[in-house]
């Protein structure tokens, strides 16, 4: 895999953990594998001059808006993070961790692809086009460059049909696609005519869980962890949680828990759980490793629990009548391993056998690994 550079498209620039890990994830298994990679941060695309102005501002860290005069303003990064720790946690890790690059006009895209071989949409709900439908996740700024994808997801169960006819359109160009959940694969297969999509693991999976531990190994010990707990991770808005986390702990035994606020409920506080309010990314994955049992509605925060071997319960972030549900991410991943329903239903769910899980995830790690040297070949 030596020899070129890949420009990742993906999400990261947020405190959304399973966005930021999935981010590191896949970057820092390109460079292991010896690829020089750089995430594209998200710029304003076409380039139009308002469009050009607005990213030489950004850069420079402002916002510009030119509707109704001109009006400049300071940029705060990640100013909807209410906690100065965990804000500061996430910026040293983006400044470290991630690499990135930010093309502003003409001149510094062309230079871009000058010097990249390979484009690619990285995972993560770049193509959930109920939230959002650009040009740019889609690439279009790549030119006539190679343009592949790794487990790209598209968040809901489908695609609106208004957007078909485009999607088909950018996806045609794309050397290689692949996606993180098998009904993305079927949905984009039906969209293309392409019977070449694949569905390959999402990017917190191609490092062991060995990985994670080392990775969570330098995190902050100064937030004194109980020694056993339930950790809760929830992204669900409006909801009271007391009853179903006060159930989990008579049922599981465990008497604490401990709830890291989210950047969708930065405010959410559970009666009888502990708030770990200045955690960044290492103490996310810290928080996860030293549980004794979580409870989630988070697609990351369920994939982590696999690949750590943990016991865990999924929680419904949405009605299954939303059109732009996504809990059939979650129903995907059970079935990736064989779990069944892990939906908390008021009962103690059977407990996962992991030798069983752990040959399966071996497997298919490999696969997806064999696959992202494929496309970047």
């Amino acid at each position: 895999m030596k020899g070129k550079r890949i420009g990742l498209l993906t999400w990261y620039r947020g405190t959304n953990f399973g966005s930021v890990l999935q981010a590191y994830a896949l970057q820092h298994k390109l460079i292991e594998k010896g690829r020089d990679t750089v995430v594209i941060r998200e710029f304003d695309y076409p380039l139009s001059y308002g469009n050009v102005l607005s990213n030489i501002w950004r850069k420079a860290g402002f916002s510009i808006r030119l509707f109704h005069g001109v009006e400049i303003k300071k940029i705060r990064p990640l100013a909807n993070c209410p906690y100065p720790e965990q804000r500061k946690k996430f910026l040293d890790f983006f400044d470290k961790e991630i690499k990135t690059v930010l093309p502003v006009g003409p001149l510094s895209l062309a230079r871009l692809r000058r010097r990249t071989s390979v484009f690619m949409a990285g995972s993560d709900q770049l193509w959930n086009c109920y939230d959002h439908f650009r040009g740019l996740e889609f690439l279009e700024f790549a030119g006539k460059k190679r343009k592949v994808s790794y487990a790209t997801s598209i968040g809901a169960n489908d695609i609106p049909e208004k957007y078909h006819s485009q999607v088909k359109a950018y996806l045609s160009s794309f050397r290689h696609i692949s996606v993180r959940e098998k009904y993305a694969e079927e949905v984009l297969a039906k969209i293309t005519g392409r019977d070449d999509i694949r569905t390959v693991l999402d990017p917190t999976f191609l490092l062991t869980g060995d990985e994670w531990r080392a990775f969570a190994s330098s995190a902050d010990t100064s937030f004194e962890l109980p020694e056993k707990y339930i950790f809760c991770y929830l992204l669900r808005k409006d909801h009271d949680y007391t009853a179903t986390i006060s159930r989990i702990k008579a049922l599981t035994g465990v008497d604490n828990a401990v709830i890291l606020p989210s950047s969708e409920n930065p405010s959410l506080a559970v009666e009888g759980c502990i708030r770990y309010e200045d955690a960044g990314p290492r103490e996310f994955v810290r928080a996860l490793c030293n549980a004794s049992y979580v409870v989630t509605d988070s697609f990351h925060g369920s994939a982590l629990s696999v690949n750590l071997g943990k016991q865990f319960l999924n929680l419904k972030r949405f009605e299954d009548s939303d059109p732009a549900s996504q809990n059939n991410r979650l129903n995907c991943l059970s079935d990736l391993f064989g779990l069944g329903d892990r939906l908390f239903n008021g009962e103690i769910l059977p407990e996962i056998d992991y030798s069983r899980v752990s040959t399966r995830l071996e497997g298919l790690r490999r696969t997806s690994l064999e696959y992202l040297e494929k496309v970047t070949g």
